[in-house]
């Protein structure tokens, strides 16, 4: 199985907890990772890292894009140039690689990834999953519902991809369009591949606006059974606040790798504490139907 991921010195953890939890639940596949890493990632850490994954009974691929073309690109917000490196893969792999699945770092895989790596992509270029957040986006061009898609986790049909020349197109479209770029590479991906992805089910990109909200933590668990892959958007596991319930999986592999809270959680602070009160009583009331019943009652009695 052919797995790319690529990340900066930013998310060094979130890539161990990544890589971590697909050793868990995949122990009976080899997979070849492809990897483009920033170069602020130190050197020994690189070497960490690739003893990590041959500890594991796997191999790792580096590769490097060319930052002078990157940096050209929009960047907004938090993102980095590193961002745009997924839409590289492609070109990089060995020829020998026809089908590679590729997984942002604000990931978690909870489920056996053969059944995603095995799927018939026919003359697609692509297999995505929808994003029910943004939904569309008539900046690009897409106007109607259901035809953007999340570039979290993307299943590239390689020989077809490279056909289509679909790097060079989103490469160009970037270059070109500056000002309709919005999500970065998410943008310029879908502006491309207009008709040649397919769209698969969530369960392979579980976004947090799929997760219904007013759920209990026995729910929720019912709810991810089938699920493969976790995606940490809106809300990341490692902010202090983060809403997203699942953010106890990320916990687990971070204890499970001896990364310390101060390292774990980025943005502590003493007067984020009220709000955190808040957000973990409302979680508690969902978990507690006595608390529920006697809420309602006494909304009834008012």
């Amino acid at each position: 199985m052919h797995i790319a991921i690529s990340f900066d010195y930013n998310y060094l953890n979130p890539f161990y907890a990544l890589i971590s939890s697909i050793f868990d639940n995949n122990r009976d596949v080899f997979i070849e990772f492809h990897c483009i890493i920033k170069d602020d990632v130190p050197k020994e850490k690189l070497a960490e890292i690739n003893e990590y994954i041959i500890k594991n009974g796997c191999v790792l691929n580096q590769y490097e894009v060319d930052e002078n073309l990157i940096s050209q690109f929009v960047i907004s917000g938090t993102w980095t140039t590193a961002v745009y490196y997924k839409m590289f893969f492609p070109l990089l792999v060995p020829d020998r690689v026809e089908k590679l699945i590729y997984l942002d770092t604000d990931m978690l895989v909870i489920g056996d990834l053969k059944s995603l790596f095995e799927i018939n992509l026919d003359n697609y270029a692509l297999g995505a999953v929808f994003d029910n957040y943004v939904k569309n986006q008539p900046e690009i061009g897409i106007i109607e519902e259901d035809k953007y898609f999340n570039s979290g986790m993307l299943l590239f049909n390689v020989p077809r991809w490279k056909e289509l020349k679909l790097s060079e197109k989103a490469i160009n479209f970037l270059a070109q369009y500056p000002e309709k770029i919005k999500f970065v590479d998410q943008c310029a991906l879908n502006a491309v591949c207009v008709g040649h992805w397919l769209r698969l089910p969530m369960k392979y990109n579980l976004l947090y606006s799929y997760i219904p909200q007013e759920i209990s933590s026995r729910d929720l668990k019912k709810f991810i059974k089938d699920v493969v892959v976790i995606h940490f958007t809106l809300h990341r596991p490692w902010h202090l606040l983060c809403a997203n319930r699942l953010r106890t999986i990320y916990i687990k592999y971070m204890i499970q790798l001896g990364i310390p809270f101060q390292r774990r959680i980025i943005d502590f602070s003493i007067w984020k504490i009220p709000s955190l009160l808040k957000l973990r009583f409302v979680e508690f009331y969902f978990d507690s139907f006595l608390l529920q019943k006697v809420w309602r009652f006494f909304k009834v009695i008012k």
